[in-house]
């Protein structure tokens, strides 16, 4: 394990890692017997998942004090930075892989996930979650304040490597072979009365921004 990149990690509250996110489980598609999760956390998403799905469900994490919370609640858990070390399943070992906000903590998103491809058989589903950087209160305050300024948590995450929108998430996932089957903004806010009579006269253009995050299926050809 990069011990040196789970540090960057160490002050991260345990909530961070412990958020259940519901909202991704409309993502899963049914019927999967052995799920794969990169940045499985403390594993409360998992646990989920494997109560409605009855599958096998494996974790990777990169902080061991995450993965010793989600070993009491996944079938099996690997400590590894996937940037830098080779996992040890089968080629072929999955129905199913999940990165909820994850790949924007990598220096090569497009690479990991290419990799990780090995690991899934033909049909199998990949599920991601990732910040919108076209997010309202980000462009707000970089067009009309000038700032880009990284905090604990949120779209500008300081740990954060990588930034989206809803078309390079496409685009990221087009390019690891994968078909798109459901991609769709999540977690909206309210709109500042402003922007909505904006969106209102540029037709819809800008619904986009009302939306922090973007989640997405995809799927192997069979």
């Amino acid at each position: 394990m990069n011990t040196d990149a789970a540090a960057s990690y160490d002050d991260k509250p345990v909530e961070y890692y412990s958020m259940p996110r519901r909202e991704m489980l409309s993502f899963i598609p049914p019927n999967a017997t052995s799920i794969l999760e990169i940045g499985c956390g403390a594993g409360r998403f998992g646990a989920l998942v494997k109560q409605r799905d009855k599958c096998r469900y494996t974790g990777v994490e990169l902080v061991p004090s995450s993965a010793e919370l989600a070993k009491t609640l996944l079938d099996e858990v690997v400590v590894a930075d996937i940037q830098s070390e080779q996992l040890p399943f089968e080629h072929n070992s999955f129905d199913g892989l999940i990165c909820n906000d994850v790949l924007e903590h990598l220096l090569d998103p497009w690479r990991s996930l290419n990799q990780l491809m090995n690991y899934l058989r033909p049909g199998a589903f990949v599920v991601v979650s990732l910040p919108n950087v076209r997010f309202s209160e980000v462009v707000k305050d970089l067009v009309f304040r000038g700032l880009w300024t990284y905090q604990d948590q949120g779209v500008l995450d300081r740990t954060h490597l990588r930034f989206f929108t809803e078309q390079s998430v496409r685009e990221l996932l087009v390019g690891a072979g994968l078909t798109v089957e459901r991609i769709q903004p999540i977690n909206p806010i309210r709109y500042a009365w402003r922007l909505q009579a904006l969106n209102v006269l540029l037709l819809g253009s800008l619904s986009s921004m009302r939306f922090p995050q973007i989640g997405a299926t995809a799927r192997l050809p069979t």
